[in-house]
């Protein structure tokens, strides 16, 4: 096999999107030695074919990295959601603009990943709608009236929406994959009590990390 014609020929027939080597090594050229891949990657940013963003990452073609590629790549179709300021941004709590974008994915092998401007967090979720709203509600509460730039009566709504999205499922789900303060956790069940929603949060994180509750 001509390795480095196997390489550009798949660059070539997938152009505009990312070139992950911890991804592809094990799949796409599983029968390429693995030191000769990073070679010929070497050789195709000499020639243009490939922008590195960051390390083991590269963008192949020429079109600048953006947001709507990394969405496609590591957001979409239950891959991942945004976090921090990213995601107080989008839902209408704060304006303060962070320069890191955060992002939870499952497209990820590493455990987290920058790519540009993005810092990529491996969460082992589906991402689905359900799971997406209480993820959001967690990381509002984890933060809380600390957050910067807080708009607090959009704050105090979007916690009263988001509390609807509660299930005991999603949240065993979520707790096993994300490690949330218990300060944070004591917070949810207390609010999700004041609205009338049953709820075994406290009792499912206790019997999750019965071992390390400080």
């Amino acid at each position: 096999m001509n390795y480095t014609k196997f390489v550009r020929e798949y660059c070539k027939n997938n152009s505009s999107t990312f070139f992950d080597v911890s991804k592809l090594k094990d799949t796409e050229f599983a029968e390429v030695p693995y030191k000769t891949l990073l070679k010929i990657l070497n050789r195709l940013e000499e020639e243009g074919l490939l922008k590195p963003v960051s390390k083991g990452v590269y963008f192949i073609g020429e079109k600048p990295v953006d947001e709507e590629l990394i969405f496609d790549e590591y957001v979409d179709n239950e891959k991942g959601m945004f976090v921090g300021y990213q995601l107080f941004n989008d839902v209408g709590i704060s304006d303060y603009v962070d320069c890191k974008i955060e992002i939870y994915t499952n497209n990820i092998k590493a455990k987290q990943k920058s790519v540009g401007r993005y810092l990529l967090k491996r969460v082992d979720l589906e991402f689905d709608d359900d799971i997406v709203d209480l993820v959001a509600l967690l990381e509002i509460i984890d933060v809380g009236y600390s957050m910067k730039g807080c708009d607090f009566m959009a704050y105090k709504k979007t916690v009263d929406m988001l509390l609807k999205s509660y299930s005991d499922s999603s949240f065993e789900k979520i707790i096993k994959a994300i490690r949330y303060k218990y300060s944070t956790i004591k917070q949810l069940s207390e609010l999700l009590e004041a609205n009338g929603i049953d709820n075994n949060c406290i009792d499912t994180f206790e019997n999750t990390y019965k071992n390390s509750i400080r």
